[in-house]
């Protein structure tokens, strides 16, 4: 029997776990979890109907090998009966039924001998004649065979202003994922989102939902929103042919010819998107260096906007928004933030010479989960950098890992038996947010730890 513990109890985490358990007698898993509700996470955490799932419901099964999982237990309770439709396997539905969903999925497994969860907070991970010793806030310890990095998503970078004191004030929020931002806010008062993403958008639908009439504030460096889905998908041909071993830059162009087309024959550019997106972890790795660089500098705003979308009716709640101009979107950089009795932030504006003045009761920083490890103040990520388990990778966006997951020490070598799955590969894989692409990370790893033990 080979010990393996996963660190995380996120969706990542907790698939992990239940791939271990179903493919093999031989491995006894500990799974560690902290601060949120095992095999939620930050994601399915939330208890809101207003914030949708962007990942169509028929893709949502958590094994790639049984579609259907999850609009199959839809279908099954009454209580949902407002959420159904002929379309089903193409709606958005609300997080927080996903989320109860994979608590009601993942119980039985919860029974297995196999399977220990433990609540609690790891500080540090040693390695030591290839085996892990595991430290928790409690001082309690253990020993495993295998290690599974799976801790999700940390907390949004703060803004880089020269004059931080503002961001210890109680009405600034740094976790755009609690709902505490909403406490004891007046119906009129202006508030700050910095970020305009999908986070942004959750973090604006529940302002609306307890009936803010006041000012709402986004700003980012281009001032881009989320694109919509279409109500109705349509397929389109398969041109992946035409990019492999190509560069950033003739792929960009096949795929802008390939948008032309698209217009031209009435089909909507959504769809080229979604053709291409099965095939963007091959491209990804077979980028050089210097052509993720570039992505990352020129073209990820506009794949993040095309590639995360919004459900066609929280865009159209977005476009009402800025049209009776509650919510306006502001490109450009936080540049400093006072504090008097309110918020007075400065912004460079976007393409101009001069900076934006204005005023807020409050601010959200929505800018997405922090992926540069260097700078996440974090004892266990401290603890893994500095005993040269992990090395954050020069993309600033995670770690460095093969991508089947093996994590790569700081000199560049694999760790035996160390693995990462999630958000953390990010660099290495690009896609690693979405369940579609996370149920066959889990597995992957759950794969390859039971072979290297066989």
């Amino acid at each position: 029997m080979k010990n393996v513990c996963i660190i995380g109890g996120g969706f990542s985490g907790i698939m992990t776990a239940i791939q271990l358990i179903r493919k093999s007698p031989e491995v006894y898993v500990t799974l560690i979890n902290t601060k949120y509700p095992l095999s939620q996470g930050i994601a399915y955490n939330t208890k809101s109907t207003e914030h949708l799932l962007n990942v169509p419901a028929g893709k949502m099964s958590p094994f790639a090998d049984q579609p259907g999982l999850f609009t199959a237990w839809l279908q099954s309770d009454p209580a949902f009966k407002k959420y159904l439709s002929e379309s089903l396997d193409d709606s958005f539905v609300p997080r927080c039924l996903y989320g109860e969903f994979i608590k009601e999925f993942t119980l039985p497994y919860l029974d297995n001998k196999n399977l220990k969860v433990i609540n609690e907070k790891v500080v540090s991970v040693k390695s030591k004649n290839e085996k892990f010793f595991i430290e928790m806030a409690d001082q309690s310890g253990l020993e495993s065979d295998a290690l599974v990095l799976a801790m999700g998503n940390f907390l949004p970078a703060a803004p880089k202003i020269h004059d931080t004191s503002a961001l210890k004030k109680e009405n600034y929020f740094g976790n755009p994922w609690n709902p505490a931002f909403l406490n004891n806010l007046k119906t009129n008062e202006d508030v700050l989102l910095i970020g305009s993403g999908l986070t942004m958008i959750d973090c604006m639908l529940s302002l609306i939902a307890i009936g803010h009439e006041g000012k709402i504030y986004s700003v980012s460096p281009r001032g881009y929103l989320p694109k919509p889905h279409v109500k109705k998908p349509v397929n389109y041909p398969d041109f992946y042919s035409e990019l492999k071993g190509k560069d950033l830059a003739e792929i960009l162009s096949v795929v802008r010819k390939h948008l032309k087309t698209a217009e031209k024959d009435g089909i909507p550019w959504q769809s080229v998107i979604d053709r291409l997106r099965p095939h963007v972890k091959d491209l990804w790795l077979n980028f050089s260096k210097k052509d993720k660089q570039r992505f990352i500098s020129h073209v990820r705003h506009i794949w993040g906007v095309a590639r995360h979308r919004l459900p066609v009716d929280v865009h159209y709640k977005t476009i009402e928004l800025i049209e009776k101009d509650q919510l306006r979107v502001i490109g450009g950089r936080v540049e400093a933030i006072n504090f008097t009795d309110q918020f007075d932030v400065s912004i460079k504006l976007r393409k101009k010479h001069y900076s934006e003045l204005i005023r807020v009761s409050r601010i959200v920083n929505c800018t997405g989960p922090q992926g540069n490890y260097n700078e996440i103040n974090d004892p266990l990520v401290q603890s893994l950098i500095n005993n040269g388990l992990i090395s954050p990778d020069e993309l600033k966006m995670g770690i460095k890992a093969m991508p089947e997951g093996n994590v790569l020490d700081s000199s560049g070598k694999p760790v035996k038996n160390l693995y990462a799955v999630g958000s953390i590969l990010r660099g290495v894989l690009w896609e690693t947010t979405s369940v579609p692409d996370l149920k066959v990370n889990a597995e992957n790893v759950a794969i390859q730890i039971i072979n290297s033990i066989e």
